[in-house]
């Protein structure tokens, strides 16, 4: 079981530097930073919701390749192998969040379910979100790290004062981005999108 102290945090920052690339580490402490600032407005437990901007993509610095061999092997608690093998082959670039979870669990002895939830659903939402998963989903969008995407001002404004509203927000940009460049789109995503409408 995972001791939720600064120094074991500290910890986990510290191996994640060596092993994310320098500008997926630094948006990953924009995420914690962001996360925890959302849970404080929101009443939300600010260790859990900082570790879990930690972890979001804990993930990340494995090749898409090494994730697909490893799937083999990992049942995603939270959905079944189809959808897991269509990801694998529409959008490999969701597997890191499929995979988060286990490696959580696996490097970092992260058994909390809601710290897993929200990692895992930080990529594509879903509906009913828990307030821990929408906060970790609102500031993976909104960190101070992330490059001008359109409308993220008024959502940075927006997840201060409706964290559902901004939520939907962020599943109809992602949506019509995704659309626009005729990508796949995520079941999960709709799902979150048509919730808020």
């Amino acid at each position: 079981m995972f001791d939720f102290s600064r120094e074991n945090i500290d910890l986990i920052k510290a191996d994640l530097k060596e092993k994310l690339p320098k500008k997926r580490y630094e948006h990953t402490l924009g995420v914690a930073y962001t996360s925890a600032a959302l849970a404080m407005r929101y009443g939300e437990d600010i260790v859990k919701a900082e570790l879990a901007g930690v972890l979001h993509d804990v993930a990340k610095g494995e090749k898409v390749s090494k994730l697909k061999d490893n799937m083999d092997g990992f049942i995603d608690p939270y959905t079944d192998r189809s959808y897991v093998a269509l990801v694998s082959d529409k959008a490999p670039q969701i597997l890191h969040a499929i995979y988060a979870p286990f490696l959580a669990r696996k490097n970092y002895n992260i058994e909390d379910k809601d710290i897993l939830s929200a990692i895992r659903w930080h990529t594509t939402g879903k509906k009913d979100m828990s307030m821990l998963e929408k906060i970790v989903f609102v500031a993976d969008y909104i960190e101070p790290n992330r490059k001008q995407l359109p409308g993220l001002d008024e959502i940075r404004k927006l997840a201060f004062e409706d964290i559902t509203k901004a939520t939907g927000r962020i599943a109809n940009l992602t949506i019509e981005y995704l659309s626009s460049q005729d990508m796949y789109i995520d079941k999960f995503t709709y799902e979150l999108r048509d919730e808020e409408v």
